[in-house]
């Protein structure tokens, strides 16, 4: 076989692969010209201008703070516009009691009196001028009565006002920033907080996201997300209410009861800055039934710290309000019954309670469900997805705060403010029903201890996956 070579000193040389012995007739594999190579055959190696993380890069989604990202965000845009849905319309976007609050939010925030009573009253006005339900006179005609009120309104109606000073202390920076438009402004994010608030309550007691968004949605749908979107303190109310019951779920569960028990103690404290007589009533709550539980449960130590943390609570705010003469029941009983202080006490406060409540629950509460069955078909529901679907331990906390509506209700026997006063009522309701759009329940990290097993065998049906 003849070969050619570059060099002649070459010409001896024996070729590797062109046979066993120089001279043969095998010949070499034929080569590809280096360019082709290039275009056509894949590289044993990545070049540089491929990266190697492109070969199996995780999505961004499988990082854990990657997900969390996302559901706040879309529970933030949800929140926002369920919540500016609710607000538009044409009800009412204040009541009587807005001016007292905004008066104290300005005041709070440096104003003088005159331009904060003033500031109020427009805001106030301004408020109950919509809809076809406005009051007499025109817009001047009530902002110079509003104007006036702290003048000549009783001091001591003026008091139950600024022994909550929760919700104007909230809004102080937006109004610094803001002006006269930053008490609404803080209205608004407040109500946000509270579709945020909602979510990470419901993952707590074992919701997935989808359900968690679902539960937000809720919120805003039912009546709490009306009076959640109103000029009073309800929206901070509710946002207490679900941070509270947060921090109660996660001490029960044993998923982190530092954390947790920090969550309960601050968002009863604010609560009771906020609405003295819900967290009273709440914090009782959870105490009461963390004690009536803790023989059936294991977790005998985590119905304690509940039930520690609410007393503690309740004693600190017994404390404060005895030292610095605060209005209590007795006080609220009277402003009821003596229509805002305009007639002499009544000398059997609670006696007339009992009756006043009796008549709101036979009179008023009982036709208004036979009228509309879906609120007890609503409620009856929901009760059944909290049972159904939750686990037990994180159930009850949730249903507690729903009897708590029915509690203030009935301290304050008003058949006008019924609505705005049962708005808590409405809580469960969100979270029961969402856990019901899952197909099937999620399976939580363990069964709930308990230590009658007869306990076991009645709610083994109930467990999910059981």
């Amino acid at each position: 076989m003849t070969q050619s070579y570059s060099r002649p000193e070459d010409a001896g040389r024996r070729i590797p692969g062109d046979g066993p012995e120089p001279g043969g007739t095998h010949r070499p594999p034929s080569r590809l010209p280096r360019t082709w190579r290039r275009r056509r055959l894949p590289a044993v190696w990545p070049s540089w201008r491929v990266r190697f993380a492109d070969v199996a890069a995780p999505h961004p989604l499988d990082r854990p703070w990657a997900r969390a990202v996302l559901l706040v965000a879309v529970a933030v845009l949800l929140g926002s516009g369920l919540w500016l849905l609710r607000w538009s319309g044409t009800a009412p976007t204040a009541t009587p009691d807005t001016f007292w609050y905004a008066r104290d939010a300005f005041r709070y925030a440096g104003w003088s009196e005159p331009a904060a009573d003033r500031a109020a009253a427009d805001i106030t006005c301004g408020g109950l001028m919509r809809g076809p339900s406005r009051p007499p006179g025109t817009r001047p005609d009530c902002v110079r009565y509003r104007a006036a009120l702290p003048g000549v309104a009783p001091e001591r109606f003026q008091r139950i006002f600024t022994s909550r000073p929760g919700y104007p202390l909230l809004t102080v920076p937006f109004v610094r920033v803001m002006g006269t438009a930053g008490f609404s402004a803080a209205t608004a994010a407040l109500g946000v907080a509270c579709g945020l608030a909602a979510v990470l309550l419901a993952l707590a007691i074992g919701l997935r996201p989808l359900q968690a968004l679902v539960a937000e949605a809720l919120f805003f749908l039912l009546p709490t997300g009306f009076w959640g979107s109103r000029l009073l303190a309800e929206a901070p109310m509710m946002l207490c209410v679900m941070l509270a019951l947060t921090g109660a779920v996660l001490v029960l569960r044993e998923r982190a009861a530092i954390a947790g028990s920090a969550l309960l103690a601050g968002a009863l404290a604010l609560l009771c800055v906020v609405k003295p007589a819900n967290g009273v009533v709440l914090a009782t709550a959870l105490a009461v039934g963390a004690v009536l539980l803790l023989p059936v449960f294991a977790s005998r130590r985590a119905f304690l710290a509940v039930a520690g943390v609410a007393v503690l609570v309740l004693a600190g705010n017994l404390w404060i309000g005895s030292a610095l003469h605060l209005p209590g029941v007795h006080e609220t009983l009277q402003d009821t019954f003596t229509r805002h202080f305009r007639h002499p006490d009544v000398p059997d406060p609670w006696h007339r309670l009992s009756a006043a409540a009796g008549k709101l629950w036979s009179g008023d509460i009982a036709p208004a469900m036979l009228e509309n069955p879906l609120i007890p078909a609503a409620f009856l529901f929901a009760a059944a997805g909290l049972v159904s679907r939750v686990r037990w331990d994180a159930a009850w906390p949730v249903a507690a705060a729903g009897l708590t509506g029915a509690a203030i209700a009935s301290l304050h026997p008003l058949v006008d403010e019924l609505p705005r006063l049962s708005a808590v009522a409405w809580i469960p309701v969100a979270f029961g029903l969402a856990a019901l759009t899952a197909r099937t329940a999620e399976r939580p990290d363990e069964d709930v201890p308990s230590r009658p097993k007869r306990l076991e065998a009645e709610t083994a049906d109930l467990t999910p996956g059981g």
